[in-house]
C-alpha cells in the first residue's frame, strides 16, 4: 500500500467514524425522547423517578458525544461555536 491509499483509508476510517457517531447521537436522542414519553405516562411515583435518572444519563451520554464529534469533526466545531454551543 502505498502513502495515498493509506491516506484514503484514514480519511474513509475518519468518516465512517463519524457516520457511527451520528447515529449513536440519534439513539441518544430517542431514548430520551421515549424515557419522556414514558415519565409524562407513568403514575408509579417510584417508576418516574428511576426513569428520570435513566433519561439525564441519556442526556449526558448525548454531551459526550457533542463533545467528541467538536474534537473530531472541525467543521462540526465551528458550525457549533457560530451558534453559541
Amino acid at each position: 500500500m502505498d502513502y495515498l491509499e493509506e491516506e484514503i483509508d484514514e480519511l474513509d476510517e475518519g468518516e465512517m467514524d463519524l457516520q457511527m457517531l451520528r447515529e449513536d447521537l440519534i439513539g441518544e436522542l430517542q431514548a430520551i425522547n421515549q424515557y419522556q414519553d414514558h415519565i409524562d405516562s407513568l403514575a408509579n411515583e417510584e417508576a418516574v423517578h428511576v426513569l428520570e435518572h435513566i433519561r439525564d444519563d441519556e442526556k449526558e451520554h448525548f454531551a459526550e458525544l457533542v463533545k467528541l464529534l467538536q474534537k473530531l469533526d472541525p467543521t462540526q466545531a465551528d458550525k457549533l461555536k457560530k451558534e453559541g454551543l
